[in-house]
């Protein structure tokens, strides 16, 4: 595995029955980015994910994250990242912060140091007043937050994201947005966040990669998607064009990104 990335597949193909829904799939994530995995529903984004996380095997093709043999070693994986799914789940009858306790502790944060955080966090998100309400007591939103909470807590180099913020209001999710980039930017984590909401993708990805019928027609730096999809250098239109076109896949190693960054300056 390249040293530059935290994930690197190889022609990873997956079948369901007689369905190809991963048609070989090459994906190039540097550590340090936030890479948007993006693609219109069915693509094979959710599929993609479960695949990286050691829930679903491939039918064929390699699968390294943080060094680790996923096909082979599934279980070390899971150990290793932390990972928000579209289900905002929790017990609803325990304390907000007995639940996050409780997620963190299984993951072995030790309790003191996860109230800690969990304190930090909620403070940055105005939410100080939620930590002894049952969880069941939460609007959807807040529930939603609370999950992500603890899985940040949770994470140790990797963070993976699926729709992060939805079901916040805008001051909210502009909250979220703001932690996830200070977990790159100061704590050198990398998080991959897959999301239909552009204003996220706008402020945060720094990569994609572009699924269409489980095909990565795209992958590259933000600025490259822009480029290749969009004339007036919207990167909301460059998403759209990009799921109704296909091109050849960009694959960008670190050299590459030195020289774009260089070129920009």
């Amino acid at each position: 595995m390249n040293g530059e990335l935290i994930i690197e597949t190889k022609e990873i193909r997956k079948n369901f029955g007689d369905k190809e829904i991963l048609k070989g799939i090459s994906l190039h994530i540097p550590k340090g980015s936030i890479y948007a995995l993006l693609g219109p529903n069915g693509a094979g984004k959710t599929t993609t994910i479960r695949i990286l996380t050691g829930i679903l095997k491939p039918t064929s093709g390699e699968v390294t994250v943080q060094g680790i043999d996923v096909v082979k070693e599934p279980e070390q994986i899971r150990g290793e990242i932390g990972v928000l799914s579209q289900l905002s789940a929790g017990y609803k009858d325990f304390k907000t912060k007995d639940n996050i306790i409780l997620f963190t502790s299984i993951a072995g944060v030790d309790p003191e140091e996860s109230l800690k955080k969990t304190l930090d966090l909620l403070r940055k998100l105005d939410m100080e007043d939620k930590l002894d309400l049952q969880f069941g007591k939460l609007s959807g939103g807040e529930k939603r937050v609370i999950s992500l909470v603890r899985t940040i807590i949770s994470s140790k180099e990797l963070i993976i994201l699926d729709e992060p913020t939805t079901g916040l209001d805008i001051a909210r999710a502009k909250k979220v947005r703001d932690i996830i980039h200070d977990l790159v930017t100061k704590e050198g984590k990398t998080v991959l966040m897959s999301s239909h909401i552009t204003s996220d993708l706008e402020a945060l990805a720094t990569h994609a990669g572009i699924l269409k019928d489980g095909e990565l027609v795209f992958e590259g730096t933000k600025q490259q998607v822009i480029e290749t999809y969009s004339e007036n250098g919207d990167f909301e239109s460059a998403i759209i064009n990009a799921f109704e076109n296909k091109t050849k896949s960009i694959h960008i190693n670190h050299k590459q990104e030195e020289n774009l960054e260089e070129t920009s300056q």
